[in-house]
């Protein structure tokens, strides 16, 4: 019976999806309210901007405005009307006629002008760049109010904004002051509506032109107000605060403020809109989910649940499972590959029984009766030991390993084998024994050159090297056992180099060794070794061959030479 875990993969699964929910969750949330948050303040700032270009526009409207006020005040015309300096009556006319000309392309020079109108007191009369020549007295002429610079203010009058301009400057506390002369440049409330539009949406969010004059007085449409003309408001806007979210930017060099309002519904309408999407996000996520976890549920907790199924049957001695998987996946490629490696086993059992029948070749039945008894169970023991870990991974990676290792032991082949086959056999056999010395022995393995992969050796003769190492030369060590495998090449010769760091290595053992290479083995001779030398030596002749030596390492030093380019007959 399998041990079975606190958790399964499944509850493991829901919880990381259900940690991946949550947190991508909280990161959508995060990233929704920073937008929201930030399209309101586009739409706050987008409305600051609206009104810095529009004040900017009105200053330079109103320093135009402001210029053709000195010049006219400067202009020869004016002087000689205002001083009466004309000779008669047809000069005084020319005049009129001349400076109303001034007047009207003046006007025509600024869209903001609605008139001009320029008084003479002494005279009783004025010049409009609208009506002409007209009758005037001092009863229509505006009083000289408070506010503005010297030279240049607004100011309210009849229903209209004037920039108005009397000559003298000198302001008089005398009510009978009299200027010599007075202009006035009224402005156009429609055009400066017009500039306002700029601010209004169908939702009723706007702007208003505020001028803060005798009484605060503004141009536009606002909250509870009339849509145009002139008006004042009946109380402060800010009133309207629960409504209308207020702007206010003023001049700095006229008595002008814009305020721009946005309707308190539009924002509301973002957040709706917004939270509205992030429910629908959260929705689908959700759906997502729901069909994560019930997808995982059939594509990965039910195979491995009948994969686990399977490995109880081997654990109990079935070797008859076989277990099948309908989609191309990963565990399809898992359960074809546990057939195969439960087949494998299935046959090795059985070769193992009648090796002696399957054994044709002299040489490979020398060397496989030297096979260690004790691989085999120490193989099953790490088998039983994962199955009940339930490191199902390891135990396919170790069944496919052991597999590979018993099916080029026992496979129908020519004495001769390309080396590139052998190595893979070694490092094989490496993998297999790591499983259970991983923690005690490491090996360091070069790559075997390209060119020398297809040398033709005689099958087994590097396993049992490393068989012997693992055994004998690292046997007595607990920790830090290290084995290394290079290859060196001398002229048409390569060398194998087998070593390790054993602690029982020295001159004695070494001088035993190369006594029993050399025809005089002693009572505990290594059979192994003294095979792969002489099927060296009848291979490739003089100079090939096992060398024994003493490892820098510590240990001993396996050299095996043999020859490249010489062709073997099977």
């Amino acid at each position: 019976m399998l041990r079975r875990r606190s958790f399964s993969v499944f509850t493991t699964l829901f919880i990381l999806y259900s940690l991946l929910i949550l947190i991508l969750c909280a990161v959508l949330i995060g990233i929704f309210q920073n937008y929201m948050n930030r399209s309101t303040e586009v739409l706050i700032q987008s409305k600051q901007v609206q009104a810095q270009n529009v004040l900017k526009t009105l200053e330079q409207q109103f320093d135009a405005i402001y210029q053709h006020e000195i010049n006219l005040a400067n202009s020869t015309n004016v002087r000689k009307l205002a001083y009466q300096v004309y000779e008669d009556n047809y000069e005084r006319t020319q005049l009129i006629l001349t400076l109303q000309r001034t007047i009207e392309g003046i006007q025509g020079m600024s869209p903001l002008i609605k008139e001009i109108v320029i008084s003479f007191p002494s005279e009783g009369m004025a010049v409009s760049s609208v009506v002409g020549y007209m009758k005037e007295t001092m009863d229509s002429l505006p009083s000289q109010g408070e506010g503005g610079d010297e030279f240049n203010y607004f100011m309210t009058f009849d229903g209209e904004i004037l920039m108005n301009f009397s000559y003298p400057l000198t302001y008089s506390e005398n009510s009978d002051y009299i200027p010599d002369f007075n202009i006035r440049i009224i402005l156009s409330q429609e055009l400066l509506a017009e500039t306002l539009t700029v601010f209004h949406d169908e939702r009723g969010s706007g702007g208003s032109l505020l001028f803060r004059l005798d009484t605060d007085v503004f141009i536009g449409s606002g909250p509870g107000s009339p849509a145009e003309g002139l008006h004042t408001l009946p109380t402060d806007y800010r009133q309207a605060a629960e409504d209308y979210q207020f702007s206010e930017l003023a001049s700095l060099k006229y008595p002008l403020s814009i305020i721009s309002f946005i309707n308190r519904q539009l924002i509301r309408e973002i957040r709706v809109k917004y939270i509205t999407l992030l429910a629908s996000v959260v929705l689908i996520l959700s759906a997502l989910y729901a069909f994560s976890l019930i997808y995982t549920r059939r594509i990965v907790v039910r195979p491995l649940k009948e994969l686990m199924n399977a490995f109880g049957s081997i654990q109990n001695g079935d070797f008859t499972v076989r277990i099948y998987h309908a989609p191309h996946d990963e565990f399809d490629y898992l359960y074809t590959h546990f057939n195969d490696s439960v087949s494998y086993i299935e046959k090795l059992i059985e070769d193992i029984r009648e090796q002696e029948k399957l054994l044709q070749n002299a040489e490979l039945a020398q060397l496989q009766s030297q096979i260690n008894p004790h691989f085999l169970y120490n193989s099953f023991f790490i088998i039983n030991r994962m199955a009940k870990n339930e490191a199902y991974d390891q135990i396919t990676k170790f069944v496919t390993s052991l597999a590979k290792y018993y099916r080029f032991i026992n496979k129908e082949t020519h004495n001769f084998i390309p080396l590139c086959e052998e190595v893979a056999h070694m490092m094989n056999y490496i993998d297999i024994q790591q499983m259970r010395f991983e923690d005690k022995i490491s090996v360091k393995a070069e790559p075997l050159p390209p060119e020398a992969g297809q040398i033709l050796v005689p099958k087994l003769i590097l396993q049992p090297i490393i068989e012997n190492a693992y055994s004998y030369g690292l046997g007595n060590k607990l920790s830090g056992g290290l084995i290394s495998i290079r290859y060196r090449r001398e002229h048409s010769l390569l060398n194998i180099i087998i070593e390790d760091n054993g602690e029982d290595a020295d001159d004695e053992l070494i001088e035993q060794m190369r006594k029993n290479l050399a025809g005089k083995p002693s009572e505990n001779e290594n059979h192994a070794l003294i095979n792969i030398n002489s099927r060296l030596l009848l291979a490739y002749g003089d100079g090939c061959g096992v060398y024994v030596n003493l490892s820098p390492l510590g240990g001993v030093q396996i050299v095996l030479t043999v020859r490249e380019g010489k062709e073997h007959s099977s």
